[in-house]
């Protein structure tokens, strides 16, 4: 396994490896039973113990477990194989999986009409390689279809390919010689799989990848062939792999956040340290209207965490999307979410991110997310904002839509009661809210939402100890301005702790002159409460 230090550089490396391969269409996927119609977790043998009868293989009940798995998606999508969709085209396909779902659900969509082979069929793709007239599957097992029926003679003759010296394996090692082949969905330990890469991926002339599902990132090199142990399932994994995705860069290729020793909430580093209660703010964008459109970056939004565990999305504009899965693995994404308004810059993407994670959590067994949004806002979210997701599902099927009432009882968003919200509403030109978040009943976060300067409002958010305001300059009636906030401020006679600036678009269009107020900048985090009996290593800059 590669030293710590080498980790992040060596799995960069990778995935660079793999984007060009895909942007060249050169890279050939190599597809397990991970990603398949048997009921997971599943292993290689599961695919015979389901569909083999005594010494003969039944299509009855191949097609059967196929419909089974179309049936549980019902109106959705299969996630894995949308995310196979978005790396773009393969030109040889390997499988151990017996299902069409691949035909049906990644060629069909994208009006691929492709052949299927067998193992013991490959002669025909080596007459005419590497110059192939339509895309080819190659079922290692075969499949319910005539042409590449399942029998067990095909599972023996795979299994004997690695000795053998026939027409099929000199195939494949011209093939792992010539081109990278990616394996997705693949226990590497397991007998037939670790066969395979060893006969024809460890000693080959080019690089070959294994994604192997793990809790820490790293790379582990055996020859020719690298496991990426990664933290992500498939579609993030294609959010990193995607040819048309931003460059991606290492640690050391990246600027370091500016801090200041003067600001004492703000932390270089979203870790904290053992035995610490700690809620931080990490900052995704700033962005105003137009900002994601004009320079590409991200809209205002923010995360509240706990103890470095997400508990609360804000806001979901244009541009948000990329900056949250750039800081937060879509697995560890949050299970509430609040939405201030139905403007794109703060719902735009909402359909892309609530279906995503609707499916997610129903398929990982997990309660679904929590919506909290104004009363004026649920209508222009659900039946507007929402309605391209019709097709695949109801608002109310993927999410739980939670109503936060100024006038009413303040809404928690775990099931253990610590943190609960309570809306304030704002002065837009559209109905929009802002919040009072609590921590066991003591209030940590005032926020403004984008709204014009009221001192009704105002009032409100500056009891508590940190602040979060729009403002930009020239002020409106629906945006407060740098010198309305800062008159404000002075004019109180119990201040916050701290007030931060969202929403006045990009670093060079932030122009308050008040040294009072301080902007919030995309990628930082704030602490906005922390235990300080129990948190004794936190440093007066708040580092840790």
């Amino acid at each position: 396994m590669s030293s710590p230090g080498q980790v992040n550089q060596g799995l960069l490396s990778a995935l660079r490896v793999l984007r060009e391969a895909l942007k060249e269409e050169k890279l050939v996927l190599f597809l397990g039973e991970k990603i398949s119609a048997l009921p997971q977790p599943a292993t290689l043998s599961d695919w015979w113990t389901s569909v083999q009868d005594e010494a003969e293989v039944n299509t009855g009940k191949l097609k059967k477990l196929e419909e089974d798995y179309l049936q549980r998606l019902g109106d959705r999508p299969s996630l894995p194989h949308a995310a196979l969709r978005t790396l773009g085209r393969f030109p040889v396909i390997l499988t151990t999986n017996m299902d069409c779902l691949v035909e049906r659900l990644v060629w069909a969509p994208q009006g691929i009409v492709g052949e299927s082979l067998r193992i013991d069929q490959l002669n025909l793709l080596a007459s005419t390689w590497p110059t192939l007239h339509h895309d080819v599957i190659v079922k290692c097992f075969g499949d319910s279809s005539l042409h590449a029926r399942a029998t067990v003679e095909t599972k023996k003759r795979m299994e004997e390919l690695c000795t053998s010296d026939g027409e099929e394996a000199r195939f494949l090692e011209k093939l792992f010689n010539e081109q990278s082949v990616l394996f997705l969905g693949c226990d590497p330990d397991a007998p037939l799989y670790s066969s395979v890469l060893q006969r024809f991926a460890e000693n080959s002339k080019t690089r070959h990848f294994v994604v192997v599902p793990a809790q820490q990132r790293g790379v582990e090199e055996r020859g020719s062939l690298s496991l990426l142990h990664v933290d992500l399932d498939l579609p993030s994994l294609a959010q990193l792999l995607n040819p048309s995705a931003k460059p991606l860069e290492s640690p050391t290729e990246k600027s370091a956040p500016k801090t200041s020793k003067t600001d004492t909430n703000v932390e270089p580093e979203g870790d904290i340290p053992p035995g610490c209660d700690v809620i931080q703010l990490l900052c995704l964008g700033t962005g105003k209207g137009t900002t994601a459109v004009l320079t590409g970056e991200p809209s205002s939004s923010m995360v509240v965490l706990h103890n470095s565990r997400p508990v609360l999305l804000v806001d979901v504009g244009l541009g948000v999307t990329q900056s949250l899965l750039h800081s937060i693995s879509p697995e560890k994404f949050p299970g509430a979410m609040f939405v201030t308004h139905n403007h794109s810059d703060h719902a735009g993407e909402l359909p892309l991110v609530l279906g995503g994670t609707a499916q997610r959590r129903l398929l990982a067994g997990q309660p679904k997310l929590k919506l909290l949004c104004g009363p004026k806002v649920l209508e222009p979210l659900k039946v507007h904002r929402l309605s391209e997701m019709a097709s695949q599902m109801q608002p109310d099927d993927a999410a739980d839509w939670l109503i936060c009432d100024p006038e009413g009882d303040p809404v928690y968003l775990d099931d253990v009661k610590h943190f609960k919200l309570q809306a304030v509403e704002s002065q837009h030109d559209l109905p929009c809210y802002g919040f009072l978040l609590y921590y066991k009943d003591e209030l940590i976060l005032g926020f403004s939402a984008d709204s014009g300067f009221t001192a009704e409002l105002y009032d409100k958010i500056f009891e508590a100890p940190t602040v979060v305001v729009d403002g930009r300059t020239p002020s409106s009636k629906w945006h407060a301005s740098f010198d309305e906030i800062s008159v404000y401020l002075k004019s109180r006679e119990r201040k916050p702790r701290v007030v931060y600036v969202t929403g006045y678009g990009t670093a060079a269009e932030y122009t308050a002159g008040d040294s009072a107020l301080r902007p919030l900048q995309r990628g930082q985090f704030y602490t906005l409460w922390s235990e300080e009996k129990e948190c004794t290593e936190l440093t007066n800059e708040g580092a840790l």
